[in-house]
Parts: C-alpha cells; sequence; structure tokens
C-alpha cells in the first residue's frame, strides 16, 4: 500500500511551480530598463535584451549587459585614479597591455573602490552603487552579486564549447534577469552622461566645450565650461555642472567602420602602437594606431 502524498511537500511542489511561472510571467511582462536616463555604454546594451525573442540570445544579451556595467565601473575607476594622480595614463595602458579579463577588471574596480586615501566625485559615486556606508566600507549586495555569482555564471556560461538547450538558458535567464536588472538601478554613476568633445575655446578664464551628450542612446549637441584641459575628440564623464572626467580611450565614442556609425566602444588591448576596441553594439571591433588616436 502506497502512503499518501505529504501535504506539506505537495503544497511546496505547487508554491515552487507558481513562483517559476511568475518568473516566466515577469521575465515577457516586465517594462525594459528606462534608458533615456542611462549612459550610452550602458543604454545600448540594455535595448538588447527587450530585442531578443528566444531565451538563450535574451540571456546572452543579459551577460553583455553586466559585463558592461562591470567593465565601465572599472573604466571610471581608473580614469579617476589618472585624474586624482593615483596612477598615470601609461601604466594603466600597460595594464591592458594584454586583453585583460572580466574577473581581471573587476578586480582593479574593487583596489580602487578599497583604496582609502582616494576621494572625489567619480570614486564617491562608485562607491554609492558597490559599497555599505560605513566607517570601514564593506563590499554591499550588489558587489556580492556581480563580483561573485555572476562573474562564475557568465565564466561557466562563456566557457561552453557549444549551444546548450534552450530550457537551460531559460532557466538562467529567469534566475538572474531581474537580479542583473537591479543592480543597473543601484549603479547610479551610470546616470551621469558621457560626452564627446567636437570642439574647444576659452571664455571667462574656462574652457568652452562644444559636445554630443551621450545619455540614452540618441546624441545630443550641448555647450559647456570647464575648467578641466580636454581635447577635441576625447570622451569624458560629466557631472552636469563644470567637472569632466576624462576617460583616456578606455572609453570612447568613435566611428565605427565596420557599420559606419558613432558609438561607444570599450577599449580591449593597448599595445605600444594600437588601441583594440569593442562595442557591444553589433559586437564590432576594430583598431586604430596609438599615436594618431
Amino acid at each position: 500500500m502506497t502512503s499518501p502524498p505529504d501535504e506539506g511537500s505537495t503544497l511546496e511542489r505547487r508554491l515552487a511551480a507558481l513562483e517559476e511561472t511568475v518568473a516566466r510571467l515577469s521575465a515577457l511582462l516586465e517594462p525594459s530598463l528606462s534608458v533615456s536616463k542611462l549612459a550610452a555604454p550602458i543604454a545600448s546594451v540594455a535595448l538588447k535584451d527587450s530585442s531578443q525573442h528566444q531565451f538563450s540570445s535574451k540571456f546572452f544579451a543579459l551577460l553583455d549587459l553586466g559585463e558592461s556595467l562591470l567593465k565601465y565601473g572599472a573604466a571610471l575607476g581608473l580614469a579617476d585614479a589618472v585624474a586624482a594622480g593615483r596612477m598615470s595614463a601609461e601604466s594603466v595602458a600597460l595594464l591592458f597591455r594584454a586583453p585583460p579579463s572580466l574577473g581581471k577588471l573587476a578586480e582593479l574596480l574593487r583596489t580602487q573602490l578599497d583604496d582609502t586615501s582616494s576621494a572625489g566625485w567619480t570614486i564617491d559615486r562608485l562607491r554609492e552603487a558597490f559599497r555599505r556606508p560605513a566607517r570601514r566600507p564593506t563590499p554591499n549586495e550588489t558587489a556580492r552579486y556581480l563580483f561573485e555569482e555572476f562573474l562564475n555564471v557568465r565564466n561557466t556560461v562563456r566557457g561552453h564549447g557549444s549551444q546548450q538547450p534552450e530550457g537551460y538558458y531559460e532557466g538562467l535567464y529567469l534566475k538572474h534577469h531581474l537580479t542583473v536588472h537591479d543592480c543597473i538601478k543601484a549603479c547610479k554613476f551610470i546616470e551621469l552622461p558621457l560626452v564627446s568633445i567636437h570642439a574647444v575655446d576659452n571664455v571667462d578664464a574656462q574652457h568652452e566645450y562644444r559636445a554630443a551628450m551621450l545619455l540614452g542612446i540618441t546624441p545630443e549637441s550641448i555647450l559647456l565650461r570647464s575648467p578641466t584641459r580636454v581635447s577635441v575628440g576625447d570622451t569624458c564623464v560629466w557631472d552636469h555642472g563644470s567637472r569632466l572626467l576624462p576617460l583616456i580611450d578606455l572609453v570612447s565614442f568613435r566611428y565605427c567602420p565596420v557599420c559606419s556609425l558613432e558609438h561607444v566602444f570599450f577599449a580591449e588591448q593597448i599595445t605600444a602602437d594600437r588601441i583594440y576596441f569593442h562595442s557591444y553594439t553589433g559586437n564590432h571591433r576594430f583598431d586604430v594606431p596609438r599615436a594618431a588616436h
């Protein structure tokens, strides 16, 4: 004689099935992130998820979003170190002599966050995103997820030599997409716009710049003044006021010879004579002579 099913275990299975159904519906019905207030390197990648229909494609778009968030945070941390004199631009370039892994970039970002001698408007924004407010700041849930769980999942999936069944990616997407989106919302530093400098003039002992503001997916022409001296063609973070942080080619708004459009690129490798760029927009790559960049 078979024993009657345990009511507690039956209820748990039903709850688990219900939670799975709710997660699946949320993935299909939840509105996409509002990209109009996100810096272009994140905004352009955030749109890829909502444009996909298969869970495998949606999951890999989600990986791109998490990767771009970590790379962008690392670029801001390193650029801040150069601007503050904690590192030189050449020492940063040496870190890219061989293409750094995503784990290495996360480690570089963690090093900048843990350097208690550093302070400033950019590094403070990064700490607000990745550290708990305390006398000795410790990693918060956003940092723990991105630097540990997300990296592990990303490395495991990217390391597969063959495509997995669609159900495999569906499970991963349903498990991670809300958490990655929560990380995006928690990282307020990505709401600081990028600007690409087009022209420079001197006005009232300050530099006046004509620039393209790169917030969302559509560049907007603006005029701004700043005591910070930058060059035509530089890509900088802007605080909506007078402060600029040059990103020293780690993140750069450029013409793409692959698609004949302008969009944002991350530096993948910096050798003695060339810079190799990658964009998550179309997964395009190209390189330029370093001396003429």
